[in-house]
């Protein structure tokens, strides 16, 4: 009764308490009574906006001094090589291929024939490719003939003494034979038949020692003549200081059993073997070859330049019948004169200047 009276009028039921305005502390007793349930929200709490982190502006980059160089960045080094994958197309080369260190691109070859080769780039041994890159005169391979030998006369007409003389005692010693086989021939029987072919077998076979040893004559005349065009006088002994000697005999050998096999068919293959055969001494001699690529090396030679070799050997065969003509005493003076000529036209044939 006294709380109203005092108070006022009672609340009403649902007019809030009102709280003491001049309190300060929360009533002890009313921290103690336990709190009442939560009430549920209807709508979620709304959640606080996320801001973005600021990021510092970039700082500018100082440009770089113009006059300053930039230093180069060290190679890496090369690691193997990876294949592309299959059907990729493949990256060109950096630098084509045969291309000089340095960059430079490198100089295109000559087109061919453009210039003729060097003196004495001739094929190697058993490549007889000789063209005859240089025609000669017949006039201007005798003139040079006889020029040289009235330069240097003695060792010529000396070596050509000691070849009649060789040359001489072999016939004397295969003229015996000869006689020996026709006394031993006269009424021969079935008996004597046998020895008749024996001994016509011992002179089939000096007929071809005597045309070795004047094939070996020859080489020897023909090695004077090739020291001749190059500049050198000979002397007697150089007549015999013959190198590749074991080829020279096996082409002396091979020339004169073409040469008889070829007389004995008609005469004209004989003729024509010695004619292809005219340098086989000189590429035995000048340039070493063995006996078959110096046969091969002549054909070839004389069968690209036939007519000037006919030519030049016909107008010797001339001049040598006038020095026979002359008691046999203009031999010693045509003989040499006809290899000097022809070994001018082989050095000019070959490509080399006769000096």
């Amino acid at each position: 009764m006294s709380d109203n009276t005092a108070g006022g009028l009672p609340p009403e039921e649902n007019e809030p308490t009102p709280q003491n305005p001049s309190a300060s502390t929360p009533d002890p007793g009313a921290a103690a009574q336990p709190p009442s349930e939560p009430v549920p929200p209807s709508q979620p709490p709304a959640q606080p906006p996320v801001t973005p982190p600021t990021q510092p502006p970039a700082q500018p980059t100082p440009p770089v001094e113009p006059t300053q160089p930039v230093q180069p960045t060290p190679p890496a080094q090369p690691g193997p090589p990876v294949a592309p994958p299959y059907g990729a197309p493949t990256t060109p080369p950096a630098q084509p291929y045969g291309a000089p260190a340095g960059g430079q691109q490198p100089p295109y070859p000559p087109p061919a024939g453009a210039y003729p080769p060097p003196a004495g780039a001739y094929p190697p041994p058993g490549q007889p490719a000789y063209a005859g890159a240089a025609a000669f005169s017949v006039g201007d391979a005798i003139g040079f003939g006889w020029k040289k030998f009235w330069a240097n006369p003695g060792p010529w007409i000396l070596a050509a003494l000691i070849f009649l003389v060789i040359n001489a005692i072999f016939s004397w010693i295969s003229g015996g034979f000869d006689n020996f086989t026709d006394y031993r021939t006269d009424g021969f029987s079935d008996t004597d038949m046998a020895e008749a072919l024996g001994l016509s077998f011992v002179s089939v076979l000096l007929t071809i020692v005597g045309v070795i040893i004047s094939y070996l004559i020859a080489a020897f005349y023909s090695r004077g003549a090739l020291d001749e065009t190059q500049g050198r006088r000979p002397d007697v002994s150089a007549f015999f200081r013959i190198a590749n000697v074991g080829n020279v005999l096996l082409a002396a050998f091979l020339v004169a059993v073409m040469t008889i096999i070829g007389t004995i068919l008609c005469i004209l293959p004989g003729i024509a073997v010695a004619i292809f055969s005219a340098f086989v001494y000189y590429f035995t001699l000048d340039k070493e070859q063995d006996a078959i690529t110096a046969i091969k090396s002549s054909w070839s030679l004389v069968a690209k330049n036939f007519g000037s070799v006919f030519l030049l050997l016909l107008a010797l065969f001339g001049i040598n019948i006038l020095g026979f003509l002359v008691c046999f005493v203009g031999l010693l003076v045509t003989i040499p004169l006809s290899y000097i000529a022809v070994a001018y036209a082989y050095r000019r044939l070959v490509d080399e200047q006769p000096v």
